[in-house]
């Protein structure tokens, strides 16, 4: 299955299935679905899918996050609106018209209750929004009541070169894992992939996986945005996947790096840096698990658009699965406690 035809299909259900920070059965079940028969696939009790790939080589824990940004319900008013607690890093002005799924039990949209005198539409605060689901003051306790979690009801869609979806982060990430194991030949490792839930509540699926596994290296792949690398020059659609160089909390491994460079330059996949000064990724957890992981994080360059939805370059996302393919059958020539 060529990287390509694997992602016009793999993203588009991956990027509508139900999965909000801490209720992800519905991407775990899709996941399922598109991995069926590559390897021995088992849930943890925080809700993380781990597929394992036996192999000789050295431990290498390869993981993606699962979870996309959600809402909560924390009480409904008497005109029958929800009002909202925001679950992840999205801010509250980008869930602003947003289409949002209860997981079949009642579909809304993202309004915002703004203040007269707001002489900036961008400073949103999350307790001034709301959602509104037609169900009136009678049915809106019942169908939705406190505790309520929703999702983007979103499904990716190509736009000529590009990629537009609300969910794309992280789902992209793990559609190029999917894609880049399909079929794969000649593992250099005993391969540990794991989809973490609940990173953007804290990393706490890529925390436990990485003590789970004890891996002797492991790979973070990642969404960045254009605007977040603050290096000689800001990342870019089309120039590439990034190698991550900094991030709060978070330096790469040098050997780990090393081996994402090896693997860039055996594809022969062009790469971009990755500096960020705030904010960060599941990388910082998983370098931090036991003893300490060897880490690298790659990332795939992607562009907000003011609202719900972003954008990426459809041939990043393919470079992409090319790079971690050949990352899979790359050795590892380091060892765990090396520096």
């Amino acid at each position: 299955m060529s990287p390509k035809t694997s992602l016009d299909t793999l993203l588009p259900a991956l990027s509508e299935a139900y999965g909000p920070p801490g209720r992800e059965a519905g991407i775990r079940q899709a996941l399922r679905k598109a991995l069926r028969g590559v390897g021995n696939l088992s849930e943890d009790a925080l809700g993380s899918l781990h597929l394992h790939l036996p192999g000789r080589g050295k431990r290498l824990l390869l993981t993606a996050h699962m979870d996309a940004p959600g809402l909560i319900v924390t009480r409904v008013d008497g005109s029958g609106l929800a009002r909202l607690s925001l679950l992840g890093p999205m801010s509250a002005a980008d869930w602003i018209g947003a289409v949002v799924t209860l997981n079949g039990t009642a579909n809304g949209v993202v309004g915002w209750d703004r203040p007269r005198d707001a002489k900036d539409s961008r400073e949103v605060e999350p307790d001034a929004i709301y959602l509104e689901t037609g169900l009136g003051a009678k049915q809106a306790p019942k169908k939705i009541p406190v505790g309520t979690v929703g999702a983007l009801h979103d499904r990716a869609e190509r736009l000529g070169d590009l990629w537009c979806g609300g969910n794309l982060d992280n789902r992209a990430g793990c559609a190029a894992v999917v894609a880049a194991l399909s079929g794969v030949r000649g593992l250099k490792h005993d391969l540990h992939v794991v989809f973490t839930a609940q990173s953007d509540l804290g990393a706490r699926g890529a925390a436990t996986s990485a003590f789970g596994v004890e891996p002797d290296v492991a790979v973070v792949l990642d969404v960045a945005f254009v605007g977040e690398s603050r290096g000689a020059g800001d990342i870019a659609l089309g120039k590439g996947p990034c190698l991550g160089l900094k991030e709060e909390g978070y330096l790469p491994h040098p050997l780990a790096l090393e081996l994402a460079k090896r693997a860039a330059k055996a594809a022969r996949v062009s790469h971009q840096w990755l500096i960020r000064e705030a904010g960060g990724s599941d990388a910082r957890a998983v370098r931090a698990s036991r003893a300490g992981v060897p880490t690298a994080l790659v990332a795939i360059p992607a562009r907000k658009t003011g609202g719900p939805r972003v954008l990426m370059n459809a041939n990043d996302l393919e470079q992409t699965v090319k790079l971690v393919r050949q990352i899979v059958t790359t050795p590892y020539t380091g060892e765990r406690g090396s520096r």
